[in-house]
């Protein structure tokens, strides 16, 4: 009984470890990627505008 509740909280805490690095990680992607994101959209939105919208 002990050694499974002692596994089960070291299971916990690592899963909330890897969380927050995932977490973490994620954020910073978002960071890096978003902005170049926006700007690619909008480009393609002046294009299409500029060149209209042929059949």
């Amino acid at each position: 009984m002990q050694n499974s509740t002692a596994r089960s909280i070291v299971t916990i805490i690592v899963a909330i470890l890897l969380f927050v690095i995932a977490l973490k990680l994620v954020s910073w992607a978002v960071y890096k990627v978003l902005p170049i994101a926006i700007v690619i959209i909008a480009a393609y939105i002046v294009y299409r505008v500029v060149t209209g919208r042929k059949k």
